[in-house]
């Protein structure tokens, strides 16, 4: 659409001939005039038509959630039969990993705390050895009687000594429980996020905020959630229940088997995921 024409009037002559020319309000006339003291603006020019705007490039479409995922990082569906969907974290896009590998790496990580507790192992059964448990009234034992809160008929040094076997079994469980995953998963590198067993089936876990897992985060989940919380529940359940506890722990641990993005309790809990690499 065009620009209107300007308005009837005098304006300095285009032609040079004069030094005033009377426009019409559509075209130059003949009419001419001396310069007055003030001048009027010249017409402009007839402005062509702005162009539009560019349109702004279109955003590249987001993957489309899997039906029934929870809230959380984008997720996009496998790219094939076979094939575990994938989460974008920190910009970059992650395959999930299979249930079975989890629960693999689980029982080589259970093996290796076991073979750490081995030495604490042989210093109670050292201990133990020594206790004179042939003077133990199992009758009274049975009705759960004791005597000065020892176990009826162990002397007060063998009581001491049993108590001993279990703090030393109790102390250096937790020791190990507080310190051989977090501290494998808070290694720097390629490492990073992985026990030895995750190591070995080429998993690892990731933070939904995308930062590096430390010592302080790995600790909350595999000690403060993993062994703490679900022992707790697991004891409780149990004393209810009988194998309440037990049941609803195995359901924590199997969660990944039905959850979208194969998260268990724990990931939900610490906002993590495992990933493949």
């Amino acid at each position: 659409m065009s620009e209107p024409l300007p308005r009837p009037g005098w304006y300095e002559d285009p032609r040079r001939e004069a030094d005033l020319r009377w426009w019409d309000g559509a075209a130059w006339t003949d009419r001419t005039a001396a310069r007055p003291a003030a001048l009027p603006a010249p017409p402009p020019a007839a402005a062509a038509p702005a162009a539009p705007p560019p349109a702004p490039p279109a955003s590249p479409q987001a993957p489309q959630p899997i039906s029934g995922i929870p809230k959380g990082p984008p997720v996009r569906p496998p790219a094939g039969p076979g094939e575990q969907p994938s989460i974008e974290i920190d910009g970059r896009w992650r395959p999930l990993a299979a249930w079975w590998r989890r629960a693999l790496a689980l029982v080589i990580d259970g093996l290796i705390k076991f073979a750490f507790t081995i030495p604490a192992i042989v210093i109670a059964v050292v201990i133990a050895v020594s206790i004179d448990w042939g003077s133990i009234d199992f009758e009274q034992l049975q009705d759960g009687q004791t005597v000065d809160g020892r176990v009826p008929g162990l002397s007060v040094a063998d009581t001491a000594r049993l108590g001993g076997a279990f703090l030393v079994l109790l102390v250096w469980t937790l020791l190990v429980e507080m310190t051989y995953q977090p501290l494998t998963m808070a290694r720097k590198g390629e490492n990073n996020g992985r026990t030895w067993g995750m190591q070995a089936l080429g998993i690892r876990v990731v933070r939904d905020n995308g930062t590096t897992m430390t010592y302080g985060p790995a600790l909350v989940r595999e000690f403060l959630v993993m062994y703490l919380l679900f022992g707790l529940i697991s004891v409780i359940g149990n004393a209810v229940t009988v194998v309440g506890g037990t049941v609803i722990v195995l359901v924590f641990y199997l969660w990944p088997l039905w959850d979208a993005q194969n998260r268990a309790v724990q990931d939900f809990i610490c906002s993590t995921h495992v990933v493949a690499d």
